[in-house]
């Protein structure tokens, strides 16, 4: 009898997850797309929460480069806020100075910040000279000169070295031992090949305004090099010294160098060429220049950011937000742009009852709402009415005393107007500094008035050298400082509310990504587990249909 022989048992434990398609099970069931229906329902969630986590990578970029175009703002006013170093500022444009020269070929001048601006009268009468003395010729600088000695030599402003020579040193070698002390002399040596046949040893004072002065030391080394004549002065005398020679307003400067610091307090004069009896004006004024380009670059910022709203606003023709429009009805992008308008429209009344405003500087507004800049209009206030600019822009603080300095100032307080009563003891320190009464608003150290935390003057800092009594301070908030607290609260890179956005979302990312990885890790455990099920479904059908097969072969046989 012929006999059929049958798979076993282990046929389930061996058949893949390919053998469970249609096409290659026995049964003709497609467990595959069961198996990825179900597996794909338990993948669904982390399908949503990876599209959640793309949105808020795309607010994450959006808030990014918003907290990007306010920052570049913020730079573009920082200098404009009238701020010092120690009151928040990286820079004080109003502060610069700059000086304007009628002829910079004669000199030229270079000014200190916060030095007081005027106008003044320079005559440069003489420039000051370095001294300068020849040897006689000689017919070879490396041949041996032939004398044995020593000499001594310094300028007025060095001290005396001592050179020594053997009679087979050469006039190279007697350059080199000069300058080998030359920065303790105060002169250098060199060599000027006059002809082919001559060659002079020169001496140069190191600076301007020093007389050389020489003496031998008993064998006539001096006199024998040329350098001194038979009474021991100079012999050849090439450049005479002499000082510089400046009037200033009419009073005569008499000063060793070229470069004099000292004559105008704060400016520093570079002469370059005499011009006697020729008056040259130089006006020490605030570096307008540098102010118009910091407001030039403030209105391109501003734009940058302006530009990046809009585009955040965009609804294409159907009303609805279009693709590039991620912080559409974003509800921080509302906040922040009422914030900075807000702070745009700021305004300044002066003493003489003028409003001061953004247009005051001709910055207005166009169609789109960005901001034109009228440069005529700039410039005539720039040119006319400095102090204007900087109480319209910048931070300001009035004293009914002159005594009282401001150190520090960090509070966000738009304006402040008190009086402090301040007590100075019998032993000269400050005791007390109170306001309405009250001394618990301000501590004293030394000099200084401190504002108390927590209180509505904490960070501010003043400095007091007056005697007991009451000083009326008032701060006022100008449009760019302003602006740039607005911007700091805005953009900070840290703790400000764009940073703490990005922090929350990148947060919730995090959590949203272990969220999903967990789902789609127990996804694929499922998918194992409903492999291996099937698998041995499809086995044991597969082992029936055999048994089925060889049951009704052996009836077949048993008939025949």
């Amino acid at each position: 009898m012929t006999t059929v022989s049958s798979t076993t048992s282990s046929t389930a434990a061996t058949t893949g997850y390919s053998a469970l398609s249609s096409s290659d099970s026995g049964t003709g069931i497609d467990y595959s797309l069961l198996i990825e229906a179900k597996v794909n329902a338990r993948l669904a969630k982390a399908d949503r929460i990876d599209t959640k986590i793309t949105a808020n990578e795309a607010k994450i970029t959006a808030y990014t480069d918003l907290q990007d175009k306010l920052q570049a703002v913020s730079d573009a006013i920082d200098g404009l806020r009238n701020r010092s170093v120690s009151t928040g500022a990286s820079s004080n444009l109003f502060g610069q100075r700059t000086a304007y020269v009628g002829d910079d070929d004669v000199f030229s001048a270079t000014v200190d910040d916060d030095t007081e601006v005027g106008t003044y009268s320079v005559v440069v009468q003489q420039l000051a000279t370095k001294h300068k003395i020849a040897a006689d010729g000689v017919a070879s600088k490396t041949s041996a000169l032939g004398y044995s000695g020593s000499f001594t030599l310094q300028a007025a402003d060095g001290s005396a070295v001592s050179i020594a020579m053997d009679s087979d040193d050469s006039l190279t070698d007697l350059r080199d031992a000069i300058n080998a002390n030359k920065s303790t002399s105060g002169v250098t040596a060199s060599i000027v090949q006059v002809s082919d046949s001559s060659y002079q040893l020169i001496l140069t004072s190191n600076n301007t305004g020093q007389t050389i002065s020489m003496t031998d030391g008993g064998d006539g080394v001096l006199s024998s090099l040329g350098l001194t004549d038979s009474d021991g002065a100079v012999k050849n005398e090439l450049v005479a010294v002499q000082k510089a020679i400046v009037e200033v307003d009419g009073v005569t400067i008499t000063r060793s160098s070229n470069t004099i610091d000292d004559a105008i307090e704060g400016v520093t004069l570079t002469l370059y060429s005499a011009s006697p009896d020729t008056a040259i004006s130089m006006e020490v004024s605030t570096d307008l220049s540098s102010i118009k380009s910091a407001i030039t670059g403030f209105v391109d910022a501003y734009n940058e950011y302006r530009d990046f709203v809009v585009t955040q606003q965009a609804t294409t023709s159907d009303g609805t937000a279009s693709s590039d429009a991620t912080l559409f009805s974003d509800s921080l992008l509302r906040q922040i742009v009422r914030s900075v308008n807000s702070a745009l429209n700021t305004s300044i009344t002066t003493d003489d009852g003028t409003v001061l405003s953004m247009a005051s500087l001709g910055i207005s507004f166009n169609s789109s709402n960005e901001l034109e800049l009228d440069e005529d209009t700039l410039n005539s206030i720039l040119s006319s009415d400095i102090d204007s600019v900087k109480q319209l822009l910048g931070l300001n603080m009035t004293s009914s005393s002159s005594q009282m300095s401001l150190l520090r100032y960090t509070s966000s307080a738009s304006a402040l107007s008190f009086t402090l009563d301040i007590v100075r003891g019998d032993d000269g320190t400050l005791s007390s500094a109170s306001v309405g009464g009250d001394s618990s608003l301000f501590t004293v150290s030394g000099n200084r008035i401190i504002g108390a935390a927590g209180t509505a003057y904490d960070g501010i800092v003043l400095v007091y050298s007056g005697n007991s009594g009451s000083v009326d301070i008032d701060f006022s908030q100008g449009l760019a400082d302003k602006l740039f607290g607005v911007i700091d609260d805005a953009s900070a890179t840290y703790g400000s509310d764009l940073a703490t956005a990005i922090d929350d979302l990148e947060t919730r990312d995090t959590e949203l990504e272990s969220r999903s990885t967990d789902i789609k890790t127990k996804a694929e455990t499922y998918r194992s587990t409903l492999t291996a099920y099937y698998a041995r479904l499809e086995a044991a059908a597969e082992q029936a249909a055999l048994l089925l097969k060889q049951l009704t072969y052996t009836d077949s046989s048993d008939d025949s």
